[in-house]
């Protein structure tokens, strides 16, 4: 089981690194943030389907080995579809294959005249020629120590920064102890009210999806992660009227209480306002980088992600102890209010940016002023027929 998980283990972790840089490579700039957040919903509407498996495996002998054994079916479909995905375009021209850019380029912009591809392509190339006049000389540590200077810094912060706030809120606890959660504020069936947590977060990381083109990033954030700390209060308040036994964590009455529905509620309240901002855009800060780190840069961010995540999931149940459920999700409310209040601050808006324009976002400072300025000059030029861009 441990090797098993060990090799799962570097396959999701590959994945959730070169994944989100390959879309935001081959995306079309309208619909960039768009296409990664549906990599994010996938995500979590594999997770409701595994809740759903869970569930109907609960009560067979056994059942574990058959939600394991089914773990394996999506691997093989995903080892089939790959051949059909075709090579990121920005990788081609950095390689020389101009040629096979082009026909990558027409595939992703199928309504663009022949003028309009040569002009992608050049402009990718341009990026591309300069990337490589930086990494032709550098060792793979003057790599890292450039990523860690100006520009690519503040970038690496604001990516590292929202991925580490995405779980250090404390989401993936509910993932991984729903049941003991649930169980312990009196509900019977933990299951079915985590596949309730699962059902939530998947519908509204389609919300982020649909909206966060349109809306932009910057914009959803803003508006939506004050309501994740929000929730957490209350859940923190909702659980000093719960009776627990703080040092076993066992329910001393096994009823369903008015605060164990509020419990209930403002969790879903939690992850209502998390699945439309840091859940889904978290993972979209793989554009913030130029080319040459870009890879860097994402392995980084992907870093911060999985090893937040073994903090709060190996220290959830220890806190619950320790500073009591109250005091636990108080302290996962401080993290998001925390984090509301840098995003305000510090995160940029980048959705309608091309790859090229993000570069010099992080020029200026943290960028928020300057891409909102950009954005707008954007906007009129495209108004313009005769500067149309792909």
């Amino acid at each position: 089981m441990a090797v098993g998980r060990l090799v799962v283990g570097f396959g999701v972790g590959s994945a959730s690194a070169v994944v989100p840089m390959y879309l935001a490579e081959i995306a079309p700039t309208k619909v960039r943030g768009r296409l990664m957040g549906l990599n994010n919903m996938s995500i979590t509407g594999g997770q409701v389907i595994s809740y759903g498996i869970g569930a109907a495996f609960n009560h067979v002998t056994h059942g574990w080995r058959y939600m394991a054994g089914l773990g394996a079916l999506p691997p093989i479909i995903l080892v089939c579809l790959l051949p059909f995905c075709p090579e990121s375009p920005r990788q081609l021209i950095y390689h020389n294959k101009l040629e096979e850019a082009e026909v990558v380029i027409r595939k992703i912009y199928q309504g663009a005249s022949e003028s309009q591809i040569r002009n992608k392509v050049a402009l990718i190339n341009q990026s591309c020629e300069l990337s490589k006049e930086i990494n032709e000389s550098e060792t793979r540590w003057s790599k890292i120590k450039r990523l860690h200077q100006g520009s690519n810094f503040r970038a690496l912060l604001v990516a590292c920064g929202l991925a580490f706030v995405a779980q250090m809120s404390g989401f993936n606890t509910l993932m991984y102890y729903s049941s003991t959660l649930f169980a312990l504020v009196g509900f019977s069936n933990p299951v079915a009210v985590g596949l309730v947590v699962a059902g939530t977060n998947f519908v509204m990381t389609w919300v982020n999806m649909m909206v966060v083109d349109p809306f932009g990033r910057r914009k959803l954030l803003v508006y939506t992660v004050w309501g994740m700390s929000a929730g957490l209060m209350a859940v923190a308040i909702a659980f000093s009227f719960i009776p627990i036994d703080h040092k076993t964590l066992v329910l001393e009455n096994t009823t369903v209480t008015p605060p164990a529905i509020v419990v209930l509620v403002f969790i879903i309240w939690f992850v209502f306002f998390y699945g439309v901002s840091v859940g889904n855009t978290a993972w979209m800060s793989t554009d913030f980088f130029p080319m040459d780190v870009r890879a860097m840069g994402t392995m980084w961010s992907s870093c911060t992600t999985w090893a937040a995540n073994v903090i709060v999931s190996s220290t959830f149940l220890s806190m619950m102890k320790a500073f009591t459920p109250s005091g636990a999700f108080a302290f996962y409310a401080g993290i998001c209010l925390a984090g509301w209040i840098l995003i305000i601050l510090c995160y940029p808006e980048v959705s309608g940016l091309t790859l090229e324009e993000i570069q010099d976002v992080f020029s200026h400072g943290f960028g928020v002023r300057y891409a909102k300025q950009l954005r707008k000059e954007r906007k009129l030029a495209a108004q313009e027929p005769a500067n149309e861009k792909i």
